[in-house]
């Protein structure tokens, strides 16, 4: 769950696209997670946006975004299988939710060559806190694509959970580290002494530590089916299994879905 939340978080914060049919922009970027319990993961994320669309692909899975569509795509290679929802998610506004204030610190660094201005933030979502430390620059390739994106998400998040990062900088975040502390979950089914129970082992976990860093940024044409289902893919329903870890069906699924054709 707390790395679910890592990950959509992280995914959010390096959301991006660019406007009309032109060029698209690829982004390899770093990221080190440390959980808060001893554990450090390592992982290569390589994001592609052209158009109204944006890929994220980490490992074995892989993220679409389609805001003409409003769908969020989400693939297992290993498992040739994908689930589809509604983009943004039908979800009911979250309490005591305050968006992310970005305050500009007057601080400046290079990554991979490009100048950026160093930023801090902080929100709070039910309870739940983050902040973070991030350098967006706007002379990097897709810089003006990233911001372009952003606001459209702005427009299309408006009233749902994920509007706690629509006031993002201009440009690209180039390097960003943030923190989640997870004190409060509410799940379908528990009793209020279970929920007690498991958010008082939350209040004593120490917070996930998430570190980004772009390796490479670049601009390129990307062919129209880059953001497309393989053909092959069987698809899944949420509750079919799907879904787990940062969303992607899981190893093992077995109950068949739609197969899109060869």
């Amino acid at each position: 769950m707390k790395i679910y939340s890592t990950a959509i978080m992280a995914i959010l914060l390096v959301l991006s696209v660019t406007g009309g049919v032109y060029a698209g922009v690829v982004v390899n970027e770093q990221q080190v997670i440390d959980s808060g319990d001893g554990h450090t993961t390592t992982q290569n994320v390589i994001l592609m946006i052209q158009g109204n669309k944006q890929k994220t692909q980490i490992g074995d899975n892989t993220m679409v975004l389609d805001l003409d569509k409003g769908t969020r795509t989400i693939m297992s290679s290993a498992q040739h299988a994908y689930i589809q929802m509604p983009f943004p998610p039908n979800r009911a506004p979250i309490a005591n939710m305050n968006p992310m204030a970005f305050k500009k610190t007057g601080a400046t660094d290079k990554v991979v060559g490009y100048s950026c201005d160093e930023y801090t933030g902080s929100a709070t979502m039910g309870g739940n806190q983050s902040s973070l430390k991030a350098c967006f620059s706007t002379v990097a390739p897709g810089a003006s694509e990233f911001t372009t994106f952003n606001k459209k998400m702005a427009d299309k998040v408006k009233g749902t959970p994920l509007a706690m990062m629509a006031g993002m900088p201009a440009g690209v975040p180039m390097r960003l580290d943030t923190t989640t502390k997870i004190t409060h979950v509410s799940m379908p089914g528990m009793t209020p002494d279970q929920m007690a129970k498991v958010n008082d082992m939350l209040a004593k976990r120490p917070p996930t530590v998430t570190h980004m860093t772009v390796t490479k940024i670049a601009v390129k044409d990307l062919a129209s089916d880059t953001f497309s289902v393989p053909s092959g893919y069987t698809r899944q329903e949420l509750g079919q299994g799907a879904g787990r870890g940062a969303g992607a069906p899981p190893a093992g699924a077995a109950t068949p879905g739609t197969k899109v054709p060869e």
